[in-house]
């Protein structure tokens, strides 16, 4: 184990990741039971962590992760409208307010998050209208696209619960942080609102994975952590495709703008200085919001692609400044999750 090149050396890792990413390298699309797919990659676990799963192994929890993403629901109507219309030069917000009316339980979640303490807000919006002039019609579209997604994955039990919280935790922080970076960096607004989505968004893919394959997804991130591997590694070591990627593929089937799936899919990198500056800023907020998804355990490595370190260019006291930022307005939003989850 000590020996393995795969737990120390992030080198690998990008090796790995540029080598799977050739072309031809797309599993076969027929179907095959998720159950079956989670038993095999769970006795994939269990033999060793090893490099990559036996090929056969690999193949078969390929097609049944291919299979699960052709059955991806899409997005309620009522996101995908008001999606449409705040990509408009000119959105109406009493068309927002009418799309969004349509879906009783959407428009319940947005107004209950609204009103949460996070907001300040409490007990003082009553209509999705007022909610738009509050907050913005960006805000309120973020706002609709995360409740949007997150409410079509069902929990079937407390340990799904608390992944989904794990999950809505992380993402906001991660949203969180891209507005902080952004303002250090002086993006425009457009920009900070797209990062803001980005943040929200950027692991849909691993959301995926722990909804379809709980069990497995979960021994996996178990397993990596003991071996001091990145999960991005062991996704593609074992699984043959990682969670950035899902995400992107979601995104298409969702037909959600075209700079939002890059976002999704480039997220972790690694970067060869061409990206845009907003999937930096997405990769550094999901860098060093990570913690949250295991529970709050501060020895949780953090990674920065160098490319994007670079960019950031902020002296140690000035990032120690921004993590400390980005955790104290995360524990105020971490209330929020009761209002999705209502």
């Amino acid at each position: 184990m000590a020996n393995d090149p795969f737990q120390s050396d992030l080198a690998w890792w990008r090796l790995l990741q540029q080598s799977v990413k050739k072309p031809g390298c797309k599993p076969d699309n027929f179907h095959m039971h998720r159950r079956a797919s989670e038993t095999a990659l769970l006795e994939a676990l269990e033999s060793t962590m090893v490099k990559t799963a036996p090929l056969a192994t690999a193949q078969f929890i390929q097609r049944s992760i291919e299979k699960s993403l052709r059955e991806l629901p899409a997005l309620p109507d009522a996101v995908m409208r008001v999606v449409e219309e705040t990509n408009k030069a000119e959105p109406s917000v009493a068309k927002i307010e009418k799309y969004v009316s349509t879906d009783q339980a959407l428009a319940s979640k947005v107004l209950r998050v609204v009103n949460s303490a996070y907001y300040g807000l409490s007990g003082q919006v009553s209509s999705l209208g007022q909610s738009v002039m509050i907050l913005g019609i960006q805000q309120v579209r973020n706002l609709v696209l995360s409740v949007g997604a997150i409410s079509l994955f069902e929990v079937k039990g407390p340990q799904q619960q608390e992944t989904l919280r794990r999950f809505w935790l992380h993402s906001f922080s991660s949203a969180i942080a891209t507005q902080a970076i952004g303002k250090t960096r002086k993006f425009d607004r457009g920009a900070m609102d797209q990062m803001f989505v980005g943040g929200l968004l950027h692991d849909v893919g691993r959301l995926f994975l722990f909804a379809n394959f709980t069990a497995a997804y979960d021994q996996l991130i178990r397993r990596a952590m003991a071996n001091n591997m990145p999960v991005e590694l062991a996704e593609w070591s074992l699984l043959g495709i990682g969670h950035a990627e899902v995400g992107q593929r979601m995104a298409d089937f969702w037909k959600l703008p075209e700079a939002l799936g890059e976002i999704i899919g480039k997220h972790e990198g690694p970067f060869d200085g061409s990206e845009s500056p907003v999937i930096y800023c997405v990769h550094v907020a999901d860098a060093i919001s990570k913690h949250v998804y295991y529970n709050g355990d501060s020895k949780v490595a953090l990674q920065i692609d160098p490319v994007a370190e670079e960019w950031l260019n902020l002296t140690a006291e000035e990032f120690d400044e921004l993590r400390e930022e980005v955790a104290a307005k995360t524990e105020e939003a971490s209330g929020m999750f009761k209002q999705l989850a209502a």
